[in-house]
């Protein structure tokens, strides 16, 4: 993600020679880098899931706990990469506005075509309303020491972390379980569903919101060129490449791994 770094960083050593000018052409290598795995992992597990249950394969260690917590991780990184990032963007309203379009899109195609794998409030529906969120709140946010931020939002996170699946709270040391409404036909964009709800692919804003709310507190660290130099030259090319483009990457790829399993196992 493009950033820009001041010219003079006070007292501080000088990391012109290695930072020369983060803007436009230049980016934060650790960031796209970080992306860029959390982008194959995604595209992985999309293949996996293609393979189970369009094409018949079996594949046990998709189920496994070890694939749930590899799956949990990637997930981490890739919303709090993109919080970090969204504190770089300039027009965050503009691109949350198009990443939700893009995900109510992807809903009312998977409902015209494929209702048995209907997709509502996914990722892109996740990160686009997010993204319209922070930016109204940011203002606000940024008249907050980052530490407080960071520590509520990442408090939040764990505490609703399996709110969605559990409709319960993680107190660290014990849970509460809530007396959720069973028809709550609306409430689907927080983790609160009815009975009979059902999507392929759902982000609830809670705990995912949260999590890239924890990432855009340390944006700041990264945008003032205050960190490690291997912070902003890490570099894979294909792997940045990815994380660059991950946007491009997540909308075509499922489409194109749907078509090569049904070429393959029709």
């Amino acid at each position: 993600m493009a950033v820009e770094v001041p010219e003079k960083i006070g007292a501080e050593r000088d990391i012109s020679d290695a930072i020369p000018e983060i803007g436009r052409n230049n980016r934060v290598g650790i960031l796209d880098l970080l992306r860029g795995f959390a982008i194959i992992f995604v595209m992985t597990y999309h293949l996996l899931y293609d393979l189970i249950f369009f094409g018949g394969v079996s594949i046990p260690f998709f189920f496994s706990d070890t694939m749930d917590i590899i799956h949990n991780f990637f997930l981490i990184i890739l919303f709090s990469v993109s919080g970090i990032c969204a504190g770089f963007s300039k027009n965050v309203l503009k691109r949350g506005a198009v990443l939700f379009l893009l995900g109510e899109m992807l809903t009312i195609i998977t409902a015209a075509f494929a209702p048995d794998n209907l997709i509502v409030f996914g990722v892109l529906s996740c990160f686009g309303s997010i993204m319209l969120i922070y930016g109204v709140i940011s203002p606000v946010m940024k008249k907050i020491p980052r530490a407080v931020v960071f520590a509520v939002f990442l408090l939040l996170s764990v505490i609703f972390w399996k709110f969605s699946r559990t409709e319960s709270l993680n107190l660290i040391f014990t849970s509460v379980k809530l007396d959720l409404p069973d028809d709550a036909l609306f409430l689907y964009p927080i983790g609160i569903t009815s009975n009979d709800f059902h999507s392929s692919d759902y982000f609830p804003l809670m705990p995912y919101g949260f999590i890239f709310l924890t990432g855009t507190a340390l944006s700041d660290y990264f945008k003032n060129g205050k960190l490690p130099e291997f912070f902003y030259k890490a570099k894979l090319p294909v792997v940045n490449f990815l994380g660059r483009y991950s946007l491009w990457a997540y909308v075509i790829h499922q489409p194109v791994m749907l078509a090569i399993v049904y070429i393959i196992f029709r």
